[in-house]
């Protein structure tokens, strides 16, 4: 007689459990996936002697809306995982050696659990004799692999989407916050515009980016910010993603408000260590700080030791999308 299986509201613990040691070759379906869920899984894939399959579904618009990260396909693809394209997926299975689960959530960090922010899913857990039932049926789907190249067109297709919500109203409900986000993915997708993380020291301003403000760059050469740029605002020392602003100028070396600025605030060393800066002009700004960290944009630290670095169009729509979605939980 078989045990019970087992239903679970948080797939993440189980999961990343049997990716430790997987007892034969692993396949996993989902059509969204979260960068940093990405990211686990080819680090588990490489130190794994088994095969290890991801079939998802190239759609753009899910791409252009920051479900699906082309980056984190990149990952696994480097890892030597076998991505592969099905048409029209919808289902959201984990088979694991003969372990094996299938549920509702997808390899993200809200559909699994992991984030702060999680969806209300359920996963039950499948026998070994349903695992190899699954895994026969889903080997039978018909797909085709994915390369780079097949990723890169899918982001350009994504970034040619011009699909806009209006809302109906103009209050400041969640709705209009929603509509505040898809305004600002859309002019993320123009081409003259490009798009960045900039770190800034000391804790997390909010207040100081609700209005037209600035940011400074170092000395070592005029910083390459262009008007109608858009850029997140990243603190060093806690990683926090917090803000998004525009530029609208080109860089000031010194400029004469910049100089008072620091008399003032008795910051007369950073007048010399970063001479440059950019206007801005706020363009997503929460009401408070929520929890979304660098390494979710598909950077660390390290890349911003020049104090900014350029965001392909998937890591900045992924960026914009979960800070509108904590912004309206």
């Amino acid at each position: 007689m078989s045990s019970p299986k087992r239903i679970l509201d948080t797939a993440s613990e189980w999961l990343y459990a049997a990716f430790l040691h997987p007892d034969s070759d692993v396949i996993l379906t989902s059509p969204y996936l979260a960068f940093d869920v990405c990211k686990h899984i080819a680090d588990a894939a490489r130190d794994s002697s088994q095969s290890w399959t991801l079939l998802t579904t190239l759609d753009p618009s899910a791409v252009a809306n920051g479900f699906l990260r082309v980056d984190g396909m990149k990952l696994m693809l480097d890892a030597g995982i076998n991505v592969r394209h099905v048409q029209r997926l919808h289902a959201k299975c984990f088979i694991v050696g003969t372990k094996a689960m299938i549920g509702s959530a997808n390899l993200t960090g809200a559909g699994l659990g992991s984030s702060v922010s999680a969806n209300r899913e359920l996963s039950v857990e499948l026998d070994p004799v349903q695992a190899e039932e699954a895994r026969k049926i889903i080997s039978g789907w018909p797909s085709r692999p994915v390369s780079k190249d097949d990723l890169d067109k899918l982001l350009l297709q994504a970034k040619n989407l011009t699909v806009t919500v209006h809302p109906e109203n103009e209050e400041q409900d969640a709705e209009s916050a929603l509509h505040l986000v898809e305004q600002l993915l859309v002019d993320a997708r123009q081409s003259k515009r490009r798009l960045w993380v900039k770190s800034e020291y000391g804790e997390p301003a909010l207040d100081g980016w609700r209005q037209d403000s600035w940011f400074a760059s170092p000395k070592n050469g005029r910083p390459s910010f262009n008007p109608g740029d858009l850029v997140f605002i990243c603190a060093v020392g806690t990683h926090d993603c917090y803000a998004v602003v525009e530029v609208t100028a080109e860089a000031e070396y010194k400029p004469q408000d910049y100089v008072e600025w620091t008399e003032q605030a008795e910051e007369h060393d950073s007048l010399e260590r970063w001479p440059w800066i950019n206007r801005t002009t706020p363009r997503l700004v929460p009401s408070s700080l929520l929890e979304l960290k660098l390494e979710e944009l598909g950077k660390n630290g390290r890349a911003l030791q020049r104090g900014h670095v350029r965001l392909e169009f998937d890591q900045f729509t992924a960026g914009v999308r979960a800070l509108g979605r904590l912004a309206t939980d």
